[in-house]
């Protein structure tokens, strides 16, 4: 009870008030800004929040976070671009809304669906962390490596397309985790002699420069033709009583499907806006008007891409594992604050707990407010050009990768994480596996070997443990899944090929 109490007084304090307001209006304009999104917000705004107690610092991202799926949908919707890739399937229905004279009325259902599907997921992450919690303090160090690999084998979904790709991204990611003190034998490993890598490679200088510095350099590279904008003045944004007859089923089973599969490691808003869409389509009695500005066809992704965050958040706090590369730089805020994600978090700090369960819900209202009030002027900074925002991220994130711990060596490490990550892109490998790996390599190799020293060498403590046994099963699912959905694929196309051929014949 104590801790609800402290949590509370945190999040309804003047401080707690004006992070949340600030996390939404910056993660409006971010989700909002073509080509960013919340990974590279709390990229660039994680150093700046050291200063912050750890109550106050989750709850700014937390808010931004939330704040950066709906605004993805308004550039979405008035640009037909997407400012996320979870509002993909928002720019279908919102975009020919818009072109119809009715942006002002897809927005307001682009906000209320968001904010609907923020406040189902935050009450699932309420109901459901701690029970998970309870039993994962029940796990050995066999399970928690278990656990790990279990984190590491969302690679898969986070491959985009090429699993040898994706796993070459995490055996890298893997690699920068082995430098510094090593966790049992307590001595320096690849360290080069370098002081300033004892303690690891800087997780924040490597996070900033593979997503940020990486995407500044992209942007200034390209130069991306739009969709023509749509020039209605946008105004108020509160939906109608027959917009919410209309839509509210939607609302409810997009939200069921994001917090589900925000859950599932890799599985984000990204793959639950499209699925939301899907089921709603097919429930709807007029499904021919989905691609022609379906009502119904914005609040179903709108509502999953936001009820993921809640979903997201389970398996961090339940057992400190970050299910996408959002969570997985949440988790390195908390490292910074010296906490470490898990069950044993509600032991060590419940007021924090309590902040993050509270706070996600109180978040989305939050968003829900200032989206509303402020929209007309984020519609406006959405439409800055590609160098100006460039040239904005570069800024931050020198000052942020210096502010890290005062050290040059920090800044020249994210600029050159930076380049890796600015190749990466163009050599089409996936950065997120890099971020995953670097975030449970620790928990996996101190896990492993303790494991190990506890059954004396005995490798079959791996498959005795019924915790770790489901997990590696778990694991071994999740990696073959895509390549079992690739042959089926291949084997259909082959079957319509040859039926083409039949006929010609």
């Amino acid at each position: 009870m104590d801790g609800i109490l402290q949590s509370l007084g945190v999040i309804f304090s003047l401080s707690g008030v004006a992070v949340l307001v600030t996390g939404a209006l910056l993660g409006i304009v971010i989700g909002a800004l073509p080509g960013l999104g919340p990974s590279i917000g709390l990229s660039l705004l994680i150093p700046f929040t050291y200063n912050l107690g750890p109550e106050l610092s989750m709850l700014l991202m937390i808010s931004l976070y939330t704040s950066a799926e709906y605004g993805g949908s308004i550039s979405a919707i008035l640009l037909s671009t997407p400012g996320t890739a979870a509002a993909a399937a928002t720019a279908i229905d919102g975009y020919s809304m818009a072109r119809q004279g009715k942006a002002n009325e897809a927005i307001s259902i682009s906000l209320t669906a968001s904010t609907v599907g923020g406040v189902l997921g935050g009450l699932a992450l309420l109901l459901l962390a701690m029970p998970l919690a309870s039993l994962a303090l029940k796990f050995g160090p066999a399970g928690y490596f278990a656990v790990g690999v279990f984190g590491l084998s969302s690679v898969a979904a986070l491959s985009g397309g090429s699993l040898v790709k994706g796993l070459a991204c995490a055996a890298f990611g893997l690699a920068l985790a082995t430098v510094g003190i090593d966790p049992i034998a307590g001595t320096p490993r690849f360290t080069f002699g370098l002081f300033q890598l004892y303690e690891g490679v800087p997780f924040l200088a490597a996070l900033i420069g593979l997503f940020a510095v990486s995407e500044a350099l992209t942007m200034v590279e390209s130069r991306v033709v739009s969709a023509p904008s749509i020039k209605d003045k946008v105004g108020h944004v509160f939906m109608s009583a027959a917009l919410w007859k209309e839509t509210w089923r939607s609302m409810l089973s997009g939200s069921v499907i994001g917090t589900l599969l925000g859950i599932l490691p890799g599985v984000g808003g990204n793959i639950a806006c499209w699925v939301a869409r899907d089921y709603a389509r097919a429930r709807d009695r007029h499904p021919e008007e989905f691609g022609n500005g379906s009502a119904n066809g914005i609040a179903a992704p709108e509502a999953a891409n936001n009820a993921t965050v809640g979903g997201a958040l389970v398996p961090l706090l339940a057992l400190g594992v970050p299910g996408s590369p959002t969570t997985a730089i949440m988790v390195g805020a908390l490292i910074m604050h010296g906490l470490h994600p898990g069950p044993q978090l509600f032991n060590e700090a419940p007021s924090l707990v309590y902040a993050i369960l509270f706070g996600t819900i109180i978040a989305s209202l939050v968003q829900y407010a200032a989206g509303s009030l402020f929209l007309p002027l984020m519609a406006r900074v959405m439409r800055l050009p590609d160098a100006v925002i460039a040239v904005g991220i570069m800024a931050f994130a020198v000052l942020g990768a210096f502010a890290i711990r005062n050290l040059m060596f920090d800044v020249y490490l994210m600029l050159g994480f930076g380049v890796v990550g600015y190749l990466m892109k163009k050599l089409r490998f996936p950065v997120a596996p890099v971020i995953l790996a670097m975030v449970l390599g620790y928990l996996v190799e101190s896990n492993y070997r303790t494991a190990l020293v506890s059954s004396q060498g005995d490798y079959t403590i791996f498959v005795t443990d019924p915790i770790s046994l489901i997990f590696l099963i778990l694991s071994l699912v999740s990696l073959l899944t895509p390549l079992w959905r690739r042959i089926q694929a291949r084997r259909a196309s082959a079957r319509t090929e040859e039926t083409a051929d039949c006929t010609v014949r």
